[in-house]
C-alpha cells in the first residue's frame, strides 16, 4: 500500500508538471530571411554608394519585432526572422549601422529610406526579402549635407602641416594605385581617394575640414561617414572654437587599421550640441607612423551629414 500511495503521488506530480511544460501557444512560425541590403545613390547629388548596413530593425504592421543582424551562413548571409502571424501584412524594414563601428551601439540609421512590403505569412514556410535603400531626399526632408569630400576633384580636407615633419595629402588614382577606392557602379569617372604616407622621416599627419557653422544645436543627427583602408590606427576628433574658452582639442573616435575598404558612421551630434554656442567647429582625422617601415592612410567618400532644426 505504501508503495502504491508513493506511485500515485509520483503520477500526479508528473501530469501537473506536463501541463505546465506545455500550457500556451503551440503556434508555428512564419519565417523572413531577410538578405544584405542594397544601397543605390545618385552620385552627383548624394556622392557614392558606400555602405556599412549590418541590421533590419524588423516592423510588421507598425509593432517592432526587433533588431536582426545579418550574418554569414553555410547557405549565405542573410538573418532569419521568426513571425507569430498569418495572412497579409506590412513588413518596414529599417536599415540598421553600429553607430562608431561599435556593436553595442546599433541603430536605425536616420538617413536611409526604410524598405516597406506587403507579404503573405504561412506558417513554416521561409519568405525571403532582398531589401533595398535609398537616402532621404534633400528636397522634400529635414537630411542635409555639410560636406561631401571624394577626391575626384574638388579638395575639402585641408593638410594641417605646421613644418616639414608633417606629412602632406595626396590624390592618388586606382590605375596607379590599386590600394585607391574604385567604384564599381562608374570606375571610369571615380577612382581616386586621398593617401597619406608616413616613414622614418616623416611619422604623423593631420588632415581638418573647413569651418562647419550652422549645425542643429538640440541633439538632432551629426554624421560623417568615412570610408578608409589604413595599416596603422587613427584618431578623428574636432576642435572647437568659441570666444569664451578659445581652441579645444577634442579627441573622440580611435579608428583600427583595417587591413582593406572599410566604412564607418561616426555620430558628432554630443560634441555638436556640447558646444552649442561655438563660433565653429572643424573635425580632423590625425594619425601617426606604425611599427612597418611605411604606414599608408586612405580616405575616401567622407560625407558630413544632418538633421536639421
Amino acid at each position: 500500500m505504501k508503495i502504491f500511495r508513493y506511485l500515485t503521488v509520483f503520477l500526479i506530480v508528473l501530469v501537473l508538471f506536463s501541463c505546465k511544460k506545455f500550457k500556451g501557444s503551440q503556434e508555428i512560425p512564419a519565417y523572413l530571411r531577410i538578405e544584405p541590403w542594397t544601397f543605390t545613390t545618385n552620385y552627383v547629388i548624394y556622392g557614392a554608394a558606400t555602405q556599412a548596413i549590418t541590421d533590419a530593425w524588423v516592423y510588421v504592421d507598425g509593432d517592432l519585432l526587433g533588431c536582426y543582424e545579418i550574418q554569414s551562413h553555410n547557405d549565405g548571409m542573410y538573418a532569419m526572422v521568426p513571425v507569430l502571424k498569418k495572412g497579409q501584412h506590412q513588413l518596414n524594414l529599417y536599415p540598421g549601422v553600429k553607430l562608431n563601428s561599435i556593436s553595442s551601439t546599433r541603430i536605425q540609421y536616420p538617413f536611409y529610406q526604410p524598405y516597406i512590403i506587403t507579404r503573405n505569412l504561412e506558417p513554416g514556410e521561409i519568405d525571403t526579402i532582398r531589401p533595398a535603400t535609398i537616402y532621404y531626399s534633400i528636397d522634400s526632408t529635414l537630411m542635409r549635407f555639410k560636406m561631401k569630400e571624394d577626391f575626384e576633384e574638388v579638395n575639402n580636407i585641408k593638410l594641417y602641416r605646421p613644418d616639414s615633419t608633417w606629412a602632406e595629402l595626396h590624390q592618388v588614382d586606382y590605375n596607379n594605385d590599386h590600394s585607391a577606392w574604385l567604384d564599381p557602379v562608374d570606375p571610369v569617372n571615380h577612382h581616386r581617394s586621398g593617401l597619406v604616407e608616413l616613414s622614418d622621416s616623416i611619422k604623423r599627419f593631420c588632415l581638418v575640414s573647413g569651418e562647419l557653422v550652422g549645425l542643429p544645436t538640440v541633439g538632432n543627427y551629426v554624421i560623417l561617414e568615412l570610408d578608409y583602408n589604413c595599416t596603422n590606427q587613427f584618431l578623428v576628433g574636432m576642435y572647437i572654437h568659441s570666444m569664451q574658452n578659445g581652441l579645444i582639442d577634442k579627441e573622440l573616435y580611435y579608428l583600427k587599421a583595417s587591413n582593406g575598404w572599410k566604412k564607418t558612421y561616426l555620430n558628432f551630434s554630443p560634441t555638436v550640441t556640447e558646444h552649442y554656442n561655438a563660433d565653429y567647429v572643424k573635425f580632423y582625422l590625425r594619425g601617426y607612423q606604425g611599427d612597418a617601415d611605411t604606414t599608408r592612410y586612405y580616405f575616401d567618400n567622407l560625407k558630413l551629414i544632418y538633421l536639421d532644426n
